[in-house]
């Protein structure tokens, strides 16, 4: 390794990143100046040379491998040896000089276009001898060379180890390994299929004509994709019938082998088609020259019409025709079986469709996947006619299977106009039909990039862009619909004018896909020096570097696991309608024999919890035992009767059916005498070591009075005001509005729910102050989502709280009043307020509740004192976070009036458990730190923990207990004590250094 000779403060990798950055952007000057032909080359050379360094610097850093000093240190000389010798003599080393040159760049960048062009003349040797030039491009092309080796081979080692290590371990840590290594392969991106699906295009455009007496209406959809495995150097590596609809190759390749997989309609039915294109090393694409002997040799039919050809699969069932493109022709290959059984009685459902109607299909995973791969299909697709002008999130389909499951495989759907139609596609020659969106465009040199910066957006917000406009109250500019630059920069960024803050806000500053976003909108980012877009190789360089790396490192920061090599296949296996659960390989291989009659419906099984009976719908009153016994006789006799036909009469026993519309409130586990007694004392042992934490972080440096306590909104029954319990927090208690009965002042408790959830509140943050909205009454099962949506946007509006804490929720989002709820709980979140939802008390049969479920609020599940989580909490979700708390025989105040217990007559408490009793206690651990960081931490810090994902990162920090701490079942226990391996359980300096890293990533 070469001794450094950076400066102290940037070490000598950074030193080499930043030169090279600088001479690139100094190369692409130097290139247009009027020099001599000779030297334009070497200038184009010496900007692609710096870019590969880049790369190089970055993809190493991205997966940990050694940096060769010797070869940086060279490649440091030669572009020294670029400079003029005056201006820097007076610093001692030419690696300092090369930092001095950097920080002057820089403040020149920030000039006009003639000051670059001065301080590029005045240091940059121009007008050198040839041969000079010719030894500094030799030279730094090696160094590019044995940097790309060196990564190679590093990743070979890295490899060899890997497997190794693989020998000795289980089958099912083995994959996931395996996952680990392809995702950190190095990747330069293929160039070359937006010529293939261009040449496709066309193709299929030329024999769409037919002596059909009447002429067809045909479409196509085009799958999207990474394209980026390479082919195994096999024999088997030309024949993809057992993994089509990929391209696999490497620039290094003789021969290419492409892969697209599409579905062509004819009279609006779809038929599969698979087409395969070579490429050859010398002559180009197949389609300009000759094939390759082995290709020669099998004859296949040229297909002068589509019609023809489709027509010919439709007498065999669940076949797919495989066409050859060759020198822009398409050939008949054959017809092979598909591995793909669409349901063609259902309508292919479009990415916008989902944002309106499916925002349940989106979590955190399927949103990162789907943005890289539409991020990829710009980059392979752009200037093409697959993307078309106006093109957007209604264009991009989803088919479901017969299985009724919606695999992750996003399509482009595009008409084919008629033939002789122009499909030129270069920027000075577009077809005047589409001029107005041009015009619209107008100011940015890509707009597709603008199309895909708008879904992008809306992928992350689930929702359609129109409707993050509408509730900015922004109006969009073109009454034809199409979404202009100027309408994208107003809502995304906001207008200071009208103090509208823009959505960019609720997404992290050092998200990686915030900065995609902002650099497909960053219009001089995709022109040259004269202001005149890119030409298509470099816009395309441009668009992986600024836009698709980005989206690359936005999905591996989230989900290392998922190997970048195979985003693709592994899509494919990803169920959008199920929360991206996995495909079962059963599933997708079902017998076509036992597939439905019938035409299946696109529907999503009910996300979360099923509402309980209540004794008064059975017509008598019961005891709990006794009540539960007979729920347990109905469930078994309903579930018997369901599956035996001669037994179906037994189901009139009850005439209840779950209710999958109805909300409730998530406290139906009843205690269990002296078991649950034992437990209740668990858990008051286990409040008791908060309430130490508490004790020492918070009262012990807490003012009095105290300053900016943390506000927190309960939406629940109401309070018993009377109660013991808040007799020594009325103060506390700051505001409270009857939402369920507007006629009427008071907040009565008349269900004992509201009352209990307060008390807790109350006992885990003491010094909160406490809004009580009442939205709900005696009957416990159905909170009306229009109360709680006004009750919301007041608690917004009105009482500007930090939390609100929602212990109920509806088991789909098929209800009354969900857009009005729905756009409340986004103002909330807008306003970076804090939202805690109950997850639901379903057990496995269930998923998440609503709005436990939504993205925008924080889902808690409940766990017993020791962190097991409880069998009547949700399954946790592998793709998302999953937070839970203590919520078994939890303990807590009781309306007086209802108390009928004798047993502790002076007490007024119950002991009762539900994810709707962990949900205020995790509310309560939230406001801790919140108030822990107003009082020990800077502003900024304090400010940031409000967003949800900062919030998030600190839970998570808190659940780790010690270096080799994992999610118990997959849920992130909360629980706070004075032990070493907890997070409070060491001193307040090393507490704040470890928040304020953990806020910083």
């Amino acid at each position: 390794m070469g001794t450094s000779l950076a400066p102290e403060g940037e070490s000598e990798v950074d030193l080499f990143q930043r030169v090279s950055q600088t001479f690139r952007q100094m190369a692409e000057i130097a290139r247009n100046i009027d020099v001599h032909e000779e030297e334009k080359i070497f200038y184009s050379h010496l900007a692609l040379h710096c870019m590969r360094f880049e790369v190089c610097i970055e993809r190493a850093r991205s997966v940990s491998s050694q940096f060769n000093g010797d070869v940086i240190d060279r490649a440091l000389s030669c572009l020294y040896s670029l400079l003029l010798e005056t201006g820097f003599h007076e610093l001692p080393y030419h690696k300092l000089r090369l930092q001095d040159l950097n920080a002057s760049w820089e403040k020149t960048r920030k000039q006009e276009h003639n000051a670059q062009v001065v301080f590029v003349t005045r240091w940059m040797k121009l007008g050198s001898p040839e041969d000079h030039l010719n030894r500094i491009d030799e030279g730094l092309e090696d160094c590019a060379d044995i940097l790309e080796k060196q990564q190679k081979q590093q990743k070979q080692q890295q490899q060899q180890q890997q497997r190794r290590q693989q020998q000795q371990q289980p089958e099912n840590v083995l994959k996931k390994h395996s996952h680990d290594v392809l995702s950190a392969s190095n990747y330069e991106p293929s160039y070359v299929v937006w010529k293939a699906a261009q040449a496709l295009f066309e193709a299929l455009q030329k024999c769409k004509g037919c002596s059909c007496s009447k002429q067809h209406e045909f479409g196509a959809k085009l799958e999207m994709g990474t394209y980026r495995r390479p082919v195994k150097k096999t024999d088997k590596s030309l024949n993809t019938r057992s993994n089509p609809s990929v391209m696999r190759c490497r620039d290094g390749d003789a021969t290419r082998i492409l892969d697209f997989e599409m579905f062509l309609s004819m009279e609006h039915k779809w038929h599969e088609i698979r087409v395969q294109t070579v490429k050859e090393r010398v002559v180009g694409f197949a389609m300009d020259g000759h094939a390759t002997p082995s290709l020669e040799a099998h004859k296949a039919k040229v297909v002068e019409n589509l019609c023809k050809s489709i027509d010919s699969t439709k007498s065999t069932a669940w076949q797919r025709l495989v066409l050859k493109l060759k020198r822009g022709q398409l050939f008949n290959e054959r017809v092979e079986k598909t591995n793909f059984w669409i349901d063609k009685s259902a309508e292919p459902i479009s990415l916008l469709k989902c944002f309106e109607e499916r925002r349940e299909f989106f979590t955190e995973k399927t949103k990162r996947i789907l943005s890289l791969i539409i991020g990829y299909a710009v980059l392979h697709l752009n200037r093409t006619s697959w993307l078309q002008p106006g093109w957007g999130s209604a264009n991009i389909k989803f088919f479901q299977t017969t299985t009724r499951k919606t695999p992750l495989r996003p399509f482009i759907q595009v008409d084919l106009p008629e033939a002789g139609t122009t499909t030129d596609v270069e920027p000075d020659s577009a077809d005047k039909d589409d001029a107005s969106f041009e015009d619209l465009d107008a100011g940015h040199p890509c707009p597709a990039l603008i199309a895909l910066a708008i879904v992008l957006i809306e992928v992350y917000f689930a929702k359609p862009f129109t409707k993050l406009a509408q509730m900015s109250g922004i109006p969009l500019e073109s009454s034809s619909g199409h979404i202009t630059l100027v309408d994208v920069c107003q809502v995304f960024n906001g207008e200071d004018e009208n103090e509208i803050e823009g959505w960019r806000s609720q997404i992290p500053e050092d998200s990686h896909l915030l900065k995609a976003i902002d650099n497909c909108l960053d219009t001089a980012r995709w022109e040259d020096e004269e202001g005149d877009p890119l030409d298509n190789a470099a816009m395309k360089s441009q668009i992986y570097q600024d836009v698709v790396r980005p989206l690359e490192l936005h999905l591996t920061s989230g989900f290392s696991s998922i190997p970048l090599d195979d985003v693709d296949d592994y899509a494919r296996q990803l169920d959008f309608g199920q929360w991206g659960q996995i495909i079962n390989d059963h599933e997708s291989q079902i017998s076509t024999s036992t597939l439905p009659q019938e035409p299946l419906i696109h529907q999503r099984s009910p996300s979360p919890a099923v509402m309980l009976l209540d004794s008064g719908q059975l017509g008598v009153q019961l005891s709990p035992p006794a009540l539960q016994k007979l729920l347990h006789q109905i469930s078994m006799a309903n579930s018997f009767a369901s599956s035996s036909p001669s037994l179906k009469s037994l189901s009139s026993f009850s005439s209840y059916e779950p209710n999958y519309r109805v909300s409730q409130f998530f406290d139906d586990e009843i205690s269990d005498g002296g078991y649950s007694n034992a437990k209740t004392k668990d858990y008051i042992r286990w409040r008791f070591e908060y309430e130490n934490v508490y004790a020492k972080c918070i009262r012990a440096y807490l003012p009095d009075p105290p300053s900016g306590p943390v506000k927190i909104a309960i939406l629940d029954t109401g309070i018993d005001r009377d109660h013991d319990a808040f007799e020594a927090y009325e103060e506390n208690i700051k505001a409270k509005f009857n939402f369920y009965n507007k006629s009427q002042k008071s907040i009565p408790d008349l269900n004992g729910h509201g009352t209990f959830t307060a008390s807790l509140l109350l006992d885990y943050a003491p010094d909160a102050e406490l809004y009580i909205a009442k939205i709900a009454d005696k009957e416990n099962a159905t909170p009306n989502a229009k109360i709680v949506a006004d009750a919301i946007n007041h608690a917004i509006d009105n009482w500007n709280v930090d939390i609100i804490s929602l212990s109920f929720g509806w088991p789909s989002t098929n209800f009354e009043g969900f857009d009005e709820l729905e756009d409340a709980i986004d103002r909330a979140h807008g306003k970076k307020i804090l939202i805690f939802a109950a997850a639901s008390n379903s057990g496995g049969k269930l998923g998440r509740a609503y709005p436990a479920s939504s993205s925008q609020v924080i889902c808690v599940h409940s766990t017993d004192t020791l962190g097991t989580p409880s069998g009547f909490s949700p399954t946790a979700e592998p793709d998302n976070l999953n937070f839970a708390t203590v919520g078994e025989s939890i303990e807590s105040a009781w309306p007086m009036l209802l108390c009928n217990d004798t047993t502790t007559p002076q007490r007024y408490v119950k002991s009762r458990s539900g994810t709707s009793y962990a949900t205020p206690i995790m509310a309560g651990i939230a406001a801790f730190l919140l108030q822990y960081a107003r009082l020990h931490l800077p502003e900024r810090a304090a400010s940031a923990l409000k967003r949800k994902e900062k919030m998030e990162a600190l839970l998570k920090r808190c659940a780790k207990r010690g270096p080799n701490y994992a999610p118990r079942g997959n849920y992130y226990y909360i629980e706070l004590s004075l032990h070493q391996h907890n997070l409070f359980g060491r001193e307040l300096d090393r507490i704040n250094d470890e928040i304020l890293e953990t806020l910083k990533r």
